[in-house]
């Protein structure tokens, strides 16, 4: 039942359960079937880094290769279908296309350097990425948040030295000094944190996605930034447990990973560890904005990670309420509330994307396949 047209009513007790491991197979299958890795004038593919695109299936298939090193899809690895799907991008990566407006987890050309050098273990394409922060860092203005901006280059940063020895030899170094030049001019901004002259506080445009990113990328700046997450708390909704969009605190209405208690959730979980004293508010938030998410979080809205039950459901900790929830969202409840929903697949790779579509849809299945080992993980932005 469907309560205005944000979101449907959702059971009061965890009661449903869907075969996790099936539903991540039937994802793929349809990623492949309508979306296979080719270049054709009617793929419709764009080249929007991790957001969707498919270099955004590549990473898909690249983290699932690392959860499932034994698993095979039509006959091939996990890691093939990652190099095949990166491969259409690649002619598309362009040093031109990245500026300190543009550098975020959205961008092309660093997503793919990223993701290389992984896959590679080319220590050359690490110093291509490092590379890229006096132009990132340099300049004054550009973006600080995660999707287009400076936090989700750290998150680039940290995912391309995962494949590397990060405590001794020259790539950890590397990786570790590019973080601390990128950190120390994300902290140099003016505050609060602006995105297009509004100060977002969400995970995908802001300060909570950026301090996420800060914290997890250089543990020991937790210190510094103390004082602005104090700060954020106080904005949590008292009645709900919801968080605005922004310090303007517009009508408490939006519950889904970019803006609200969802990815702000996610956020606090990743950086919960780093702030002691602050420690009791923040299980306090979490719990009250998991409590909203549970309430409210059967979105109307396609399921995927970025404004959908998929990223919603990554934000609940409790392995019955989170598997409960994902139920929303497989196959045959997407066709019953969406009649025709496959009518798009194919005329877009939105349909497939990360954060639009089935891929990101995929991850959450596999969150929920394996919830011991990847609980409260979102692809992209706290996994690492």
């Amino acid at each position: 039942m469907s309560l205005g047209d944000r979101y449907y009513r959702n059971d009061e007790k965890p009661s449903r359960r869907s075969d996790a491991h099936q539903e991540l197979n039937d994802c793929l299958t349809r990623i492949n079937a309508y979306n296979p890795p080719v270049q054709t004038c009617s793929t419709g593919w764009s080249f929007s880094g991790l957001y969707r695109g498919p270099t955004s299936v590549a990473y898909l298939f690249l983290r699932l290769s690392q959860s499932y090193p034994d698993l095979t899809f039509k006959g091939q690895s996990l890691l093939d279908w990652a190099e095949a799907y990166l491969a259409l991008g690649t002619s598309r990566s362009n040093s031109k296309n990245v500026d300190s407006s543009h550098c975020g987890t959205a961008n092309e050309t660093l997503a793919q350097l990223a993701i290389r050098a992984v896959i590679d273990q080319d220590p050359s394409l690490v110093q291509q990425l490092c590379s890229f922060q006096s132009l990132i860092n340099g300049t004054e203005g550009g973006s600080d948040e995660w999707l287009y901006g400076r936090a989700g280059y750290l998150y680039l940063l940290r995912l391309a030295g995962s494949g590397f020895d990060k405590e001794s030899g020259p790539v950890g170094k590397m990786v570790d000094e590019t973080i601390q030049k990128t950190v120390q001019r994300i902290l140099a901004s003016r505050q609060p944190w602006t995105w297009h002259g509004k100060a977002y506080i969400g995970a995908a445009h802001g300060s909570f996605g950026i301090l996420c990113q800060i914290v997890l990328s250089d543990p020991a700046a937790a210190d510094s930034v103390e004082q602005i997450l104090s700060q954020l708390l106080e904005m949590q909704y008292p009645r709900s447990g919801n968080f605005p969009s922004s310090m303007a605190r517009s009508s408490d209405k939006l519950v889904q990973f970019c803006h609200g208690g969802p990815g702000v959730v996610l956020s606090l979980t990743s950086l919960r560890p780093h702030f002691p004293n602050l420690r009791q508010r923040i299980d306090a938030a979490i719990a009250a904005a998991q409590r909203d998410t549970w309430r409210r979080g059967v979105l109307v809205k396609d399921p995927c990670l970025c404004h959908g039950i998929a990223g919603n459901a990554l934000a609940l900790d409790d392995a019955d309420e989170f598997r409960h929830l994902v139920t929303y969202m497989s196959s045959g409840s997407i066709e019953e509330a969406q009649q025709g929903w496959l009518k798009e697949a194919g005329r877009s790779d939105e349909f497939v994307g990360l954060y639009t579509g089935e891929a990101g849809r995929a991850w959450t299945w596999a969150v929920a396949d394996k919830f011991d080992e990847l609980a409260s993980k979102c692809i992209g932005f706290n996994d690492l």
